[in-house]
């Protein structure tokens, strides 16, 4: 099952971690070019320093770390980062997370989304399709900046949603059975 959670700053650390744990490919496809594990460190420690600019949302398939978004705050614009690990691809994790980052960024009240796209990155151009954003070439790679609608009812119940379903994957579904005993 898939779950969700935003880390607190203080779990920032497992993030870098995580994120040095992925193969050379998917690290290239997300940063653009090969990163150091000193850069990953550093650029984290910086989040965690901003940790009020600076949102890191988790998905997890079986408690397994699947996927992130990173989500930079800049007055009313958001940018999301995301990546998904090599064995969690074509299950939907990005999908189910792009969901979840744009109705939080709604919700509270960003106005603007920017995603960078690295040109040979054709599944996050595809990932960025499906959700009405349109990336449009800029020198070879791609960014999209999507005006985000205001909040309504459904988007704060659909994050309700999403931290019901959170909740309930903390216990096993046989508890909530009845055993007949």
């Amino acid at each position: 099952m898939l779950t969700t959670e935003f880390l607190d700053s203080h779990q920032f650390l497992e993030y870098a971690s995580w994120l040095k744990s992925l193969d050379t490919q998917t690290i290239q496809d997300y940063f653009g070019c090969a990163v150091a594990a000193e850069a990953v460190d550093k650029l984290v420690a910086g989040f965690a320093k901003d940790s009020k600019n600076h949102h890191i949302l988790v998905a997890k398939m079986s408690g397994h770390w699947a996927g992130t978004i990173h989500i930079a705050a800049h007055g009313t614009e958001v940018e999301f980062g995301v990546i998904v690990a090599k064995p969690y691809r074509k299950q939907g994790v990005a999908s189910a997370m792009m969901d979840e980052a744009i109705n939080w960024a709604r919700n509270r009240h960003y106005k603007d989304l920017f995603m960078h796209c690295i040109n040979w990155n054709l599944p996050i151009k595809q990932l960025c399709r499906k959700h009405g954003l349109t990336p449009r070439n800029m020198m070879g790679d791609s960014e999209v900046n999507f005006h985000l609608e205001p909040p309504t009812p459904v988007t704060f119940f659909k994050e309700l949603l999403v931290i019901q379903r959170n909740c309930l994957a903390i216990f096993p579904f046989s508890l909530w059975t009845y055993s007949g005993k």
